[in-house]
């Protein structure tokens, strides 16, 4: 379970949050940035997690709540993490949603089956910053353009690609 936690703290310090350890709950942290603070809260299994959630964060929420209150508009934007390593099943699987869909106080995040890191980045992705876009190879177009116009006669392409003129690539066109 440490190393769920420790795993958590590494990609919210990598986005930017300070974290520190909840005295408040075992194996909790808290997280912040400029626009965002919660929990993170790591559960045994999944059973634990149902049954231990609502405790730990009324917990956690009271020990903290003059930081929450100092943090203004911030406040809207807390979150409370709850993750398993442990895989749920199907009626398991429902109850964490429900508890997602729960929006008293914090808003939540319940998980279960994060074991590594590309687990732990895909639960946490709600509060991580946007992601840039992919950096893709180059195209040959000349290629692509010949694959996907089969049904065009092979001397039009050519004319296209040769920066013909117009005229001429439809004078291709009409001769063929």
């Amino acid at each position: 379970m440490t190393d769920v936690l420790m795993i958590c703290i590494q990609i919210l310090e990598e986005a930017g949050f300070r974290t520190e350890t909840a005295t408040a709950s075992r194996q909790s942290i808290i997280f912040e940035n400029d626009t965002v603070l919660g929990f993170v809260s790591i559960y045994e299994d999944t059973q634990a997690l149902m049954r231990g959630w609502q405790a730990d964060l009324d917990r956690l929420v009271d020990a903290y709540q003059f930081a929450l209150r100092r943090s203004g508009d911030k406040a809207w934007n807390a979150y409370a993490v709850m993750i398993s390593a442990a895989e749920a099943n199907y009626s398991e699987s429902v109850v964490l949603s429900a508890i997602e869909e729960d929006l008293v106080g914090v808003r939540k995040i319940a998980r279960s089956g994060m074991r590594d890191v590309a687990d732990l980045r895909e639960a946490l992705l709600p509060l991580l910053p946007l992601q840039s876009a992919p950096q893709l190879e180059a195209v040959d177009m000349g290629g692509e353009i010949r694959l996907r116009t089969t049904e065009l006669p092979s001397r039009a392409v050519d004319a296209f690609l040769s920066d013909a003129e117009q005229a001429v690539v439809t004078q291709v066109l009409e001769e063929d």
